[in-house]
């Protein structure tokens, strides 16, 4: 069911149930209204017989008198003695029990099919006696008749027009929407730059306009990264390959010396470590990519993984500042992810640095390990910093040295899945710092 539909419904069917119960209410408090208000003029016709028909007073007055004639429509006025005779007309007159609940209340008041009837009891030197009046309140059930069709009428007509109305304003407010649906659907995988038309910012449709927009330019800086992506990866892995090639042919040419294929085998040999380096990167970045947690963690001392990567490599470029090993320093971690991440920070700093130091600094803060690696080498262009975690990007004065680009996605994405983060500054000519912050367990 579309949305328009089902707020036509919903309004629709809510201000039915509102309109229903108003009228009802307005019904019930009427009638509650006209019922107290002829019994109240029961009782006064009570009063009246009484003093007509017993006191027999010659103080009741003319106007007393002419107030009587003024019947109530259909009235019924009874005057009983209460001796056991009388007792037992009011219980066939009314109802089984009526002599002995106005013996006991004194006054009640009663319905009789559609009429109403009250009646009081009376104590006089004459004797006891029990006058009833009673009679329909034809002018009230007329009003509420009318006023009857008067509310299925209003709630009727009310249920059209606003069957009309909502159908017509959820419309006109979804109209934008649907327009934005006719945009959307012409985007496609070629048509990344179309967006959809902002026209009232300040509402939700020009909200949900912006956030689609937003949307569209991650996705086309996804596809355009993904494009590099592919476009770096591809040149990456057919240099190797032309390397191999060509060699290989060349060696089928002619016969060579044994120094021209040893050369030549020599050649193939590191193009192929390049070539299978670089496959294993790729193939560990993937496998970071597709993890939504860590892989089977555990209790590992961070200071001990920091000391095993360490080892891999020459201790005269290295100056290095740890923890105290009188206390053990734990974090949740994959030791062979965590120990990837290092090795290549680690790597890339010693590559970038020529024949100067690297300093290495693990401290714990406030329930965190920090980990700094700072080096003196070619730093990082400013205009390339926004950029450095992308796969396969590599910045400009680092192009011809050897790398593939990997190395800090892959380090970044590991840290991410130990809860951690990765942050960079550099400046170029002066060197790179490179703090990593993982949580202590």
């Amino acid at each position: 069911m579309k949305i328009r539909d089902r707020l036509t419904i919903t309004l629709s069917l809510t201000v039915f149930f509102a309109v229903t119960c108003l009228g009802l209410s307005i019904y019930f408090f009427t009638a509650n209204f006209h019922k107290k208000e002829f019994f109240s003029r029961l009782e006064e016709r009570v009063q009246l017989t009484e003093l007509i028909f017993l006191e027999k007073n010659e103080l009741v007055t003319q106007a007393v008198r002419e107030n009587f004639l003024h019947t109530l429509d259909e009235e019924i006025e009874y005057v009983i003695t209460l001796e056991p005779k009388g007792l037992d007309s009011l219980d066939q007159l009314f109802y089984p029990g009526f002599s002995e609940e106005i013996l006991t209340k004194k006054a009640i008041q009663f319905w009789q099919g559609n009429r109403q009837g009250l009646g009081k009891f009376y104590d006089l030197p004459t004797g006891e006696y029990a006058v009833v009046v009673t009679a329909v309140d034809k002018f009230g059930q007329t009003k509420l008749r009318f006023l009857r069709r008067i509310i299925i009428a209003g709630v009727f007509l009310c249920s059209i027009i606003l069957v009309g109305v909502s159908w017509f304003t959820a419309t006109s407010a979804l109209q934008p929407l649907a327009k934005k649906i006719q945009q959307a659907k012409r985007i496609s995988a070629s048509q990344l730059d179309l967006r959809l038309e902002i026209t009232t910012p300040e509402d939700e449709m020009g909200q949900l306009a912006i956030a689609f927009n937003n949307m569209l330019d991650r996705l086309q800086a996804g596809f355009q990264a993904q494009k590099n992506f592919v476009s770096n990866a591809s040149h990456e892995i057919r240099n190797p390959l032309t390397a191999i090639i060509g060699e290989a042919e060349l060696l089928l040419v002619k016969d060579r010396s044994v120094e021209e294929y040893k050369e030549a085998l020599r050649i193939i040999s590191t193009e192929a470590e390049r070539l299978r380096v670089l496959t294993q990167q790729l193939l560990d970045l993937e496998k970071a990519e597709s993890l939504a947690s860590l892989p089977n963690p555990e209790v590992e001392a961070i200071d001990l993984c920091l000391l095993e990567v360490l080892e891999k490599f020459s201790a005269k470029r290295l100056k290095l500042s740890t923890l105290s090993p009188e206390k053990e320093h734990l974090v949740t971690a994959n030791r062979y992810l965590l120990q990837t991440a290092i090795s290549n920070l680690v790597d890339n700093a010693l590559k970038y640095s020529g024949d100067k130091t690297v300093s290495v600094e693990l401290v714990e803060i406030q329930g965190f390990y920090h980990l700094k690696i700072i080096d003196q080498g070619i730093g990082i262009p400013a205009q390339d910093l926004s950029n450095i975690f992308r796969p396969m990007h590599r910045a400009r004065n680092a192009r011809n040295s050897k790398g593939h680009g990997i190395g800090l996605t892959l380090a970044q994405k590991i840290i991410e899945l130990h809860g951690g983060k990765i942050t960079l500054k550099s400046e170029e000519g002066a060197g790179t710092e490179v703090l990593v912050t993982i949580p202590a367990n």
